[in-house]
């Protein structure tokens, strides 16, 4: 290719046609965010400039980076980055890729608590740091810790802070809730996204999940439920009276999660996402 020209048309054109022969479904929007990645542009403006040459020292690049997603390697760790909830984060394979179906969760959260909301916030499973780091941007007067058991996690979840310049009043530790009781500070909202996939989802799920995605960021025992089982005895020691947790779970979970609520929390209730699958389950502790 390095003495061909083409016009941004025809390389979104012949990228798309590119993936989707490589079985990616959302080919042409990745061609598209390939290309304005690489030329500093955005999607829009490629498609007002459509039949202007790209530049000649970046057509080998695009051709890489297409060729490394028709491997099935997800745009976000391509592009070292994602967006989430207006901020752009580093994205990589030391945690799970933030899916816009958790934007949407820390917008029922923000509905629920008010933009004037002063409290602790805890994640359980920050991964990248996405959804506290998200809501410690929005809300101004909150504080937030985010845990997860793993390291490569953590150290990315601190590299996201560090960009945001979130440090005065976010934080995040190393914890597996899994194994180890919580001896924190009580707060005031408890959130997490946690594993709650059975195996065999895990097993049939795209190349982009099962092959980089940390498997132990989706995968939990008792048909996905194990992990959020959890979640709701260690809430117990993690709340203040009257405080409030939001989940987000898998289909055809929400249910039986409510279920296990019933003991200890009240006010309990079920948001659909965008796809109509019953994703949110939020309560108040008793």
């Amino acid at each position: 290719m390095q003495n061909e020209y083409f016009t941004f048309g025809e390389i979104i054109r012949k990228s798309t046609e590119f993936l989707l022969n490589k079985g990616v479904s959302s080919a042409k929007c990745d061609s598209e965010w390939i290309v304005s990645h690489l030329v500093k542009t955005s999607r829009m403006e490629l498609y007002l400039n459509f039949d202007d040459l790209v530049p000649q020292e970046k057509i080998s690049e695009i051709r890489n980076m297409i060729v490394q997603r028709g491997r099935r390697i997800p745009l976000q760790h391509i592009l070292e980055s994602v967006q989430f909830c207006d901020l752009r984060l580093k994205c990589d394979g030391r945690a799970l890729i933030p899916r816009p179906e958790t934007e949407r969760l820390v917008e029922i959260i923000i509905e629920s608590v008010g933009e004037t909301f002063n409290g602790k916030i805890l994640d359980l499973g920050s991964g990248t740091g996405a959804i506290v780091l998200a809501l410690c941007n929005q809300l101004k007067e909150a504080r937030g810790l985010g845990m997860d058991k793993s390291s490569e996690a953590i150290s990315l979840s601190r590299e996201n802070l560090c960009l945001l310049g979130l440090s005065a009043r976010v934080s995040f530790q190393k914890f597996d809730w899994m194994l180890e009781d919580y001896k924190q500070e009580k707060v005031d909202l408890l959130i997490s996204n946690p594993p709650y996939l059975s195996v065999e989802e895990w097993k049939s799920a795209d190349p982009e999940v099962n092959k980089h995605d940390p498997k132990d960021a989706l995968v939990s025992a008792e048909g996905g439920l194990a992990h959020l089982r959890k979640l709701l005895d260690l809430s117990k020691n993690a709340l203040k009276k009257d405080g409030q947790i939001f989940l987000e779970v898998g289909m055809g979970q929400a249910e039986e999660v409510m279920e296990m609520m019933k003991d200890t929390f009240y006010d309990i209730e079920n948001r659909k996402d965008f796809c109509g699958v019953r994703r949110y389950v939020f309560a108040r502790f008793c």
